[in-house]
This record gives structure tokens, sequence and C-alpha cells, in this order.
């Protein structure tokens, strides 16, 4: 690849240092959605299983976007090439098996395949955001709860209460 961008250099190792793994931190539209489809298809080329790939990024739209571009960049592949179209063709077999998606999804799919070396109790579920909360309300409440009963404790919590805070 040649080209007038001054990381060229970068965005070239990005698609073809496959034998090693890379963190890519790069302003908005910078091209890492592009970086990062470019590197899962050549890993898919050189023999890489879809399903022992790992693509993370941060947020559940940039997760989105990405998991489509990889699926649609497959998908030409596929169809484009004979050389490739078998492994392509696996490649978007395997595709709902690979790890592509955020940080928070790429940890829970971790600690649910694995919770005793995390030393965690087998069957351990992850809740969502909301789930989360509510259980955090409740919890919460019965905390303040016990503090009410406190008589130091629940003057303290009246008064914050009254200011607003929680």
């Amino acid at each position: 690849m040649t080209s007038g961008l001054s990381d060229q250099k970068e965005r070239d190792r990005i698609a073809k240092d496959l034998d090693q793994t890379l963190f890519v931190e790069a302003g908005a539209g910078s091209g890492k959605t592009r970086a990062l489809v470019d590197r899962v298809e050549s890993l898919v080329r050189s023999g890489v299983r879809m399903d022992r790939i790992a693509a993370i990024t941060f947020t559940e739209k940039a997760a989105s976007e990405l998991r489509d571009r990889i699926r649609r960049r497959l998908d030409e592949a596929r169809a484009n090439e004979d050389p490739v179209q078998k492994i392509m063709i696996q490649a978007l077999e395997q595709f709902d098996g690979a790890a592509v998606g955020t940080l928070h999804s790429f940890a829970q799919r971790i600690l649910s395949e694995h919770p005793t070396e995390a030393g965690l109790p087998p069957g351990i579920d992850v809740s969502d955001e909301i789930a989360s909360e509510i259980a955090f309300d409740l919890r919460w409440r019965a905390f303040a709860e016990t503090l009410l009963n406190d008589d130091a404790a629940g003057e303290a919590l009246q008064v914050l209460e009254a200011c607003g805070r929680s």
C-alpha cells in the first residue's frame, strides 16, 4: 500500500504485522475501523479462523459498525475472489462465534466461559445496565433504611436527602 498519508507506515503495520497484538488509538474519523477491518481480513486470508479473532472497541455503536463492516468485507471477498472463496465462506460461518464487540462484552464472554479461573462461582451471570441499576437501587434503599435506624447516621442521611443528595 502506498499513500500520501503521514501515518501510512502504521496503517500498513496494522494490516500486515499479524503475529503481534496491537492496540490502536487515534481520533474520531482517522480510519481506525477501516484499519481493523483490513487486519481482520488479512488474518482470515492468512488462515486464522474467524472464531479465534478478537476485535474490540469501546462503544456499542462502534462495535455494531465494526461487525457490519467486517461481515460486509468477508462477504465481498467471498463473492469476488475464487482463490479465497472457501476461506471467506468458512469465516462467515464462524462470524457469530468471533469476539467482535465492546471491551465489556469481551470481558463478559471471558468471565462467562471461564468463571472458576477468574475466581467466580460457576454459572455467574452479568447484569445488563438496566438490571444493574435496579439492583443498585434496591441495595441502596436497604442500606439507607439501615442507616435511618441508626440515630447519628440517620440524622446525617436525612440532612443529605433534604439537600437533594443521594
